[in-house]
C-alpha cells in the first residue's frame, strides 16, 4: 500500500532521489512498477498486455508476409483470391500500430520531434520508392503506348509527392474505377496507399502531440472518436462514391487509427487456449475477406471492418503472450518475406504489368510463379541495396544530407519524366499509336452516361433524365434497350442504324435486367420500375435485354422472359459479346507495331463461346429471340474476330464498343433479320 500511495505524493525526480536510501527489495519493486509510458509509479497491471516500444515482433513482420502475399496471389489473376486488395488494410493496421507505438512513447518521454519523425519516415519509404519510380519511367517508352506514358508519368511524380492517390481518384480512376481493365496499363497505380499513409502522418502525429498531456485512456478516447468520425465518414462516401472513398485518406484512417487504439488500451491477457482460438478466427477473417470480397462490392466501407479486425486481433494476441497463429506467423520464411514486404510490394506491381503488356493475356500458373520469384528477387536487392544502407545511415548521414539527396531525386526523376512527355509530343504519330489512343475512349456521350445509363453504385434513379431516354414516340416503332453497360453501348448503334424507329434506354451498371436479381440498389430500382410500371404502361414494340451474362443468370432470365412475354411486341435476348484479357485497342496497337495477329486470338476469352450456346437454348425454349454478338463477331473460332469498324476499333477495352462498333454491330444484328420489322426500320441506300 505504501509504494501505492506514493503514486500521489512524488514526481520521477522525487523518485530518483529516494531510490539510493530504500531497500533493495523495495527499490526492486518500485522498478517494476515505474511506468515508463506515464513516468509515474503507478498500479501494476496484472493480467493486461503492454506494448514495449523496444521489443521486436517477429509475429508482426509474418503478418505483413500475409498482407503482401495476400496482394501478389491477388494481381497475378489466376488466384481465387478475388478479394487480395485487402492486404493492404492490413499493411495500414500495421503501420498504424508500430509508428503510434513509437511516437507515444517517444511523446511520453519528451524526446519526440516532428523533424527526427518524418526523417525516418523519409528513410523508411522513398529511397526504395524513388528507385522503383526511375527504373519504371526509364523503361516506360519501351512497353507503354504514349497515352499511357502520360498516365504513368504524372502517377509516378506525383507518387514523389505522396499525392498519387488524389491524382487518381481525381484524374484518371475516377472515370473508370479502380478495378476496370485499364489499371493493368499503369504500372505506378498501387503507389496511392502510400499517398494515404503518408497524408495520414501529415496530420495524425500532431494530433497524438495535442492529446499526449490528457493521461493513455483520456488520449485514447480522443483517438477513438476521430477513428470514429472516419469510419463513418468513408461508410458514407463509400456509399456515394466508393472509387473516390478508395483512395482518400479521410475514409481510411481509421484502419490506421484501430491499429493504433492497441497503444491506449492494452488488453486483458487471455488463456493460451482462447488466444489460440482468437488468433484462429483473426486469421480467417483476413483469409476469408480475401477469397470472398470482389470488385463489386462496396469498399471500403462496412465490410472492411473485417480484415482490418482480423489484423487488429492477431497484433494484440501477438502482445498478450501470442498463439499458434503468432508463432507461424513468426517464423523464419515468414519473417523474411515480412521483411522485404515493402519493396516486395513496390515491385512486384510494375513486374507483372510490364510482362502483362507484353504478352496481352494473363499468366499461366507457371508464368505466374516465375513473376512472384521475379518479384521477390527485385524486393530483396531493394531491400539490401537501397533500403538498408539508408535506414543504417550508411547513406544520408544527417536530416540535411538526406533531403538533399532526396531532393536531387525528385528533381532527376521530374526531369526524367518530362523529358519523356516532350519527346513523346515531338514524336510523329505512328498507326500503333493512333490505335492505342482509345484505350483511353471516352463514352460517355456514345452510352448517354449519367442520364440513361447510370453508375449503380454512384448515382440513384433520381438522377435518371425519364423524359430524355425513356419518351414513346407515337409515330415511330419503339425499341427499348434495357440492361447494364453491354446494353448502353448498344443503343447508340441501333439509334444510328435504325432511324425510321425511335430507341429509348434504360440502362445502369450494378445488375442485370433481370426480374429479382441483385446488385447496386440504384440499379434494381431502375429495373423494378421498368418492369412493374413502364413495360405494362407503354408495351414497346421491340424490348431487347443485354447484360454482362454469367451462367448464374440463367434461371432468372427464363423466369424474367416468362413475365415480360406479353408486355412488348417481340422480346430479344442479346447474347454474350467477345471479350479480351487486355483492351482490345491495345491488341490492335501491338499488332500495328509488327506483333502477329495470333495475339487477337490468344487474348480472347473463351467461356463465351459456351455460354452462347446455353442462353440460346434457353431463350428460345422461352418463346424470345436470340441474337448472338459472339457468332456474330467470331464466326470461326480458330481465326481472329472482327475487330475493326472502318478504321476505328470496334471495342475499346475488354469488350465494350466505340460508337463505330456500336453501330456496325447492330447492323449486323439486323442483317439477320432476327427482329421482326427492323430491315424496315433502315434507310435504303440510293
Amino acid at each position: 500500500m505504501y509504494l501505492i500511495e506514493l503514486h500521489d505524493k512524488l514526481d520521477e525526480a522525487s523518485v530518483k532521489q529516494m531510490l539510493p536510501r530504500l531497500p533493495l527489495r523495495w527499490r526492486l519493486l518500485m522498478l517494476l512498477e515505474h511506468d515508463v509510458s506515464t513516468r509515474t509509479l503507478s498500479r501494476p497491471e496484472q493480467g493486461r498486455a503492454l506494448h514495449d516500444s523496444g521489443i521486436y515482433r517477429g509475429d508482426i513482420d509474418g503478418l505483413r508476409a500475409v498482407a503482401v502475399l495476400i496482394v501478389l496471389l491477388f494481381h497475378t489473376g489466376i488466384s481465387p483470391l478475388r478479394g487480395g486488395f485487402v492486404g493492404v488494410d492490413v499493411f495500414f493496421v500495421i503501420s498504424g500500430y508500430l509508428i503510434t507505438k513509437a511516437v507515444w512513447h517517444e511523446l511520453q518521454h519528451g524526446t519526440f520531434s516532428l523533424v527526427s519523425f518524418y526523417e525516418r519516415r523519409t528513410r523508411r519509404i522513398f529511397p526504395a520508392l524513388v528507385v522503383t519510380i526511375a527504373v519504371t519511367l526509364l523503361c516506360a517508352p519501351l512497353i507503354l503506348f504514349p497515352s499511357e506514358r502520360m498516365t504513368t508519368i504524372w502517377t509516378g511524380l506525383a507518387a514523389l509527392t505522396s499525392f498519387s492517390n488524389i491524382y487518381l481518384a481525381f484524374e484518371t480512376l475516377g472515370k473508370s474505377g479502380y478495378f476496370a481493365a485499364d489499371a493493368y496499363s499503369q504500372p505506378l497505380v498501387h503507389t496511392w496507399s502510400l499517398g494515404v499513409e503518408e497524408q495520414f502522418y501529415l496530420v495524425f502525429p500532431l494530433i497524438l502531440l495535442a492529446v499526449s498531456g490528457l493521461g493513455r485512456w483520456r488520449a485514447g478516447a480522443v483517438v477513438a472518436a476521430t477513428a470514429l468520425a472516419s469510419f463513418l465518414f468513408g461508410v458514407w462516401l463509400t456509399g456515394a462514391n466508393r472509387d473516390l472513398a478508395y483512395y482518400v485518406p479521410l475514409s481510411r484512417a481509421w484502419e490506421l487509427i484501430a491499429g493504433a487504439l492497441l497503444v491506449f488500451a492494452p488488453l486483458p491477457r487471455l488463456p493460451a487456449r482462447m488466444r489460440d482460438g482468437v488468433a484462429i478466427v483473426a486469421l480467417a477473417l483476413i483469409l476469408a475477406s480475401a477469397y470472398r470480397f470482389h470488385g463489386g462490392l462496396p469498399f471500403p466501407g462496412v465490410i472492411a471492418v473485417a480484415p482490418v479486425a482480423g489484423a487488429v486481433l492477431l497484433i494484440a494476441i501477438g502482445s498478450m503472450g501470442g498463439s499458434c497463429v503468432t508463432r507461424l506467423l513468426a517464423l523464419p520464411p515468414f519473417v523474411g518475406i515480412g521483411k522485404i514486404s515493402y519493396s516486395l510490394y513496390l515491385w512486384h506491381w510494375p513486374i507483372f504489368v510490364g510482362v502483362a503488356l507484353v504478352t496481352g493475356r494473363a499468366p499461366t500458373v507457371p508464368e505466374a510463379a516465375g513473376l512472384v520469384l521475379a518479384s521477390l528477387v527485385a524486393a530483396y536487392l531493394s531491400w539490401r541495396f537501397v533500403e538498408q544502407p539508408f535506414r543504417k545511415r550508411q547513406i544520408g548521414r544527417t536530416a540535411r544530407s538526406l533531403w538533399m539527396q532526396a531532393g536531387a531525386a525528385c528533381c532527376l526523376c521530374c526531369l526524367v519524366g518530362l523529358g519523356i512527355l516532350y519527346a513523346t509530343a515531338k514524336a510523329p504519330q505512328t498507326e500503333s499509336d493512333r490505335l492505342a489512343a482509345y484505350i483511353t475512349y471516352d463514352d460517355r456521350a456514345v452510352y448517354r452516361r449519367g442520364t440513361c445509363f447510370l453508375i449503380g453504385y454512384q448515382q440513384t434513379v433520381a438522377d435518371f433524365a425519364s423524359p430524355d431516354c425513356l419518351a414513346p414516340s407515337t409515330v415511330k416503332p419503339n425499341i427499348l434497350v434495357m440492361g447494364d453497360s453491354h446494353a448502353a453501348h448498344l443503343s447508340s448503334g441501333f439509334d444510328a442504324a435504325l432511324p425510321k424507329a425511335h430507341v429509348m434506354q434504360a440502362t445502369s451498371s450494378g445488375c442485370e435486367p433481370l426480374v429479382g436479381a441483385r446488385g447496386d440498389p440504384s440499379c434494381i430500382e431502375l429495373m423494378q420500375t421498368m418492369f412493374e410500371q413502364f413495360l405494362p404502361q407503354n408495351k414497346p414494340d421491340v424490348l431487347i435485354l443485354s447484360a454482362r451474362w454469367a451462367d448464374y443468370d440463367l434461371p432468372l432470365i427464363a423466369e424474367t422472359l416468362r413475365q415480360v412475354k406479353d408486355k412488348a411486341g417481340t422480346v430479344v435476348v442479346s447474347g454474350p459479346i467477345v471479350e479480351y484479357q487486355r483492351p482490345l485497342a491495345r491488341l490492335l496497337a501491338q499488332v500495328a507495331s509488327g506483333r502477329s495477329e495470333a495475339l487477337l486470338v490468344d487474348s480472347r476469352m473463351t467461356d463465351q463461346a459456351q455460354r452462347d450456346r446455353d442462353l440460346q437454348a434457353l431463350v428460345e425454349a422461352a418463346g424470345a429471340v436470340y441474337v448472338s454478338p459472339y457468332r456474330l463477331l467470331c464466326p470461326n473460332p480458330d481465326a481472329a474476330c472482327t475487330t475493326m469498324a472502318g478504321d476505328v476499333p470496334l471495342q475499346w477495352d475488354y469488350g465494350h464498343l466505340t460508337a463505330e462498333g456500336s453501330k456496325a454491330l447492330a447492323q449486323a444484328i439486323i442483317a439477320t433479320g432476327a427482329i421482326p420489322g427492323a430491315q424496315t426500320w433502315q434507310v435504303k441506300a440510293p
